[in-house]
């Protein structure tokens, strides 16, 4: 379960409202495959992207929306996602 300063840290940086229980079903019920998939879906763009942060806000938030769009999950819920991907342990799953 996502703790609810990781939910505050994604809706803040995806300017989402969406609820930390909605981030966590979200979060769960997505398969690993799609995760990953997404994952790098967003990683593609951040790095396309390189920008100052004050430059590429906007930007990375416009991204989080596209791609959460396609998997029907909140930009929260992506965040969440792209930040576990960054994590060893993701990665030895693959």
């Amino acid at each position: 379960m996502l703790g609810i300063k990781q939910c505050e840290i994604a809706r803040t940086m995806t300017k989402s409202t969406t609820s930390d229980s909605t981030i966590n079903v979200e979060f769960n019920s997505m398969n690993l495959s799609d995760k990953i998939t997404a994952a790098n879906e967003i990683d593609a763009l951040v790095k396309i992207h390189n920008l100052p942060f004050d430059k590429g806000f906007n930007i990375m938030v416009e991204d989080f929306n596209a791609i959460a769009n396609k998997y029907s999950i909140s930009p929260a819920t992506l965040f969440c996602i792209y930040m576990e991907s960054k994590q060893p342990s993701l990665e030895e799953k693959l």
